[in-house]
């Protein structure tokens, strides 16, 4: 059995869609070669056959050859993971006497510390958010990564296997998988999420030159939101409920109108409103999803609500509507989680109930009331910064895409105001 080859190769027998080919660690033995990715891509005008290497310097007799500003710093990066390899192959050779090309591939891949590997680091990120009680966003990184776990039908993912080849191959994965567009860019952005955490360490697992989002691009997709006029919420307010046959109806009502009435308040910081935050006539609360501080003045409508579930007695950390139980803790954030979530669940039922009965022909959802605040106060001609402070976004830029989503009712105004009906 011969000893194995440890060679630096440009393997140009795969072409990324940037016209690049990546730069592998190729282990010959017995004539079967195998090949570790190094997490570097170049153009042949890059690279320096004779040497295997990139080109750190011009070749005179050669004006196709060009040499990339961190050429040097790339090719020290390549020689130390190149390194490894050999270290890896010569403990092989004394401990194990197998020299085939896969084992040494495999014992070099294992070499890795676990902070290489993306789906350590992403479980670790899973468990810190569980641990700070944001159960919602855990939920859904452990989604996106069961998701990716499937798509590489591996155990571990290294950093460096991330590149712009494997984001537009994980993105066509998903397209087959049959998610939506917006879902797609919400798996992509966790990934970009995390690597963007990786890279901010003390030390880093990434480094910015590696970063494959630098090269590949989301593209912002505006979905057609459902809203409501002023005349249908009206139509709801109007729908004749009897009790206690229809109360639950009612009370989804009730909720519904309370957010809509109060800039779109979603259903699950709804929910877990209690009676010390209504204070001098105004609503007061910390938005759950961005932890925005929100101070609202509560309007009749409002203040209508509150008063139909008062109770005598009722203690300032009672629950203000009886969605959840005041008598119960909660003792830990993923049973509240799952309380939210079946609470939210059956308010939006009877919510899609409330649409059959005022005969809407639209499907009408709990978030609805957020999306109908926003669109009624654009038609109102409300300025930006306000429906922005409103709706408690970061930033104008968020606001600016989301109200982008009602521009099709905007432009056939604008059509009916130029050339008539």
């Amino acid at each position: 059995m011969s000893a194995a080859k440890i060679a630096i190769v440009h393997y140009t027998y795969k072409k990324y869609a940037d016209g690049t080919h990546p730069v592998m660690i190729r282990i010959t033995a017995n004539r079967k070669a195998r090949y570790i990715a190094t997490g570097y891509s170049v153009n042949k005008e890059n690279w320096d056959q004779q040497n295997s290497r990139l080109l750190e310097s011009k070749v005179k007799n050669d004006p196709s050859k060009k040499v990339l500003s961190n050429a040097k710093a790339i090719n020290a990066d390549i020689e130390l993971k190149l390194n490894d390899i050999i270290r890896v192959k010569q403990q092989v050779s004394l401990t194990d006497g197998i020299q085939s090309s896969q084992h040494i591939k495999d014992k070099a891949i294992n070499k890795y510390n676990a902070s290489s590997d993306f789906f350590v680091y992403a479980d670790k990120i899973v468990l810190d958010l569980s641990d700070q009680n944001k159960i919602s966003t855990s939920k859904n990184f452990r989604s996106v990564l069961k998701r990716m776990e499937g798509f590489v039908s591996t155990k571990s993912l290294l950093f460096t296997d991330i590149t712009v080849d494997f984001l537009k191959q994980y993105q066509t994965f998903l397209i087959k998988e049959g998610i939506k567009p917006n879902t797609i860019n919400f798996h992509l952005k966790t990934v970009r999420n995390i690597l963007y955490k990786a890279m901010n360490e003390s030390e880093p697992l990434m480094t910015q030159d590696k970063n494959p989002f630098q090269r590949f691009k989301m593209k912002t997709i505006i979905t057609k939101k459902e809203t409501l006029s002023l005349q249908e919420i009206e139509k709801i307010k109007k729908l004749k409920l009897k009790a206690p046959k229809q109360q639950k109806q009612i009370d989804a009502r009730n909720y519904y109108l309370f957010s809509f009435n109060n800039a779109g308040i979603r259903i699950t910081d709804l929910i877990l409103l209690k009676n010390s935050n209504i204070v001098d006539g105004r609503l007061h609360y910390e938005m759950g999803k961005t932890g925005h501080f929100k101070s609202i003045k509560l309007n009749a409508d409002s203040k209508a609500i509150i008063k139909e579930y008062k109770k005598r007695g009722a203690k300032p950390g009672d629950f203000l509507f009886p969605i959840l139980d005041s008598t119960l803790n909660y003792p830990n954030a993923l049973f509240l989680r799952k309380q939210l979530d079946t609470k939210a669940s059956g308010i939006n039922g009877e919510l899609k109930e409330l649409a059959s009965l005022a005969k809407l022909n639209k499907r009408l959802h709990f978030h609805s009331s957020r999306h109908s605040f926003a669109n009624i106060a654009r038609k109102k001609k409300a300025d930006l910064y306000s429906i922005s402070k409103a709706l408690g976004h970061k930033s104008l830029k968020v606001t600016e895409v989301y109200l982008a989503s009602f521009d099709e009712q905007s432009l056939d105004e604008t059509m009916e105001m130029v050339l008539g009906k």
